[in-house]
């Protein structure tokens, strides 16, 4: 697929000529609009580069190629917790993207971590999957749009837990919960 993250973002709002739009839909027409303009696009790993002169080398795979100006996109990494249990419990039940592994948790109880943007989507999206959504966030109010926030609160089934952070996921073949830790009083649950 095309267009990285944004691919992966559920719904895309007030972009300029867009009143909302899928992320993969979004990364499907700039994609295709390049390719409109003229754009030549090769899937390849590249193995080495040398951009020391006016023309620029980038060898890969499949051969050589040189061109006089290069653009780095080099994307962007999930941020973790950093959390006893997250690595041993990645793809077993922590998961880094709502929309693509949502699906796994219809019906059961999720906990979605952050106060932004992204996780305020997330838990809107998990709340239509999901019996029950906690949204941990280690603050007393949301970072996120205010829109967000509104909609999530009308959600029956969201629940948020302020003033915490995840401490550890637990489990064992799979996740079965989270222990939390208070930022103010150490205290855990």
């Amino acid at each position: 697929t095309v267009g990285g993250q944004v691919s992966i973002t559920n719904e895309i709002e007030n972009y300029p000529a867009y009143e909302k739009i899928t992320g993969s839909e979004f990364a499907e027409r700039i994609y295709h609009q390049a390719l409109q303009m003229g754009a030549q696009v090769e899937f390849d790993e590249v193995t080495s580069f040398d951009f020391s002169g006016e023309i620029k080398t980038i060898v890969t795979t499949s051969g050589t190629h040189q061109c006089r100006a290069v653009i780095l996109a080099t994307g962007a990494q999930r941020r973790k917790l950093g959390c006893p249990g997250e690595e041993a419990m990645t793809g077993r039940g922590v998961s880094y993207c709502a929309t693509c592994d949502g699906a796994f948790f219809k019906g059961k109880t999720a906990v979605v971590v952050g106060g932004g943007n992204t996780a305020l989507e997330d838990a809107l999206y998990l709340s239509s999957v999901c019996s029950k959504v906690y949204l941990v966030h280690r603050r007393d109010r949301l970072r996120g749009e205010k829109r967000l926030a509104d909609a999530l609160e009308q959600k029956g089934n969201c629940t948020p837990v302020w003033n915490c952070a995840v401490a550890e996921i637990l489990g064992d073949k799979f996740v079965t919960g989270v222990r939390l830790k208070d930022v103010h009083t150490g205290e855990e649950s």
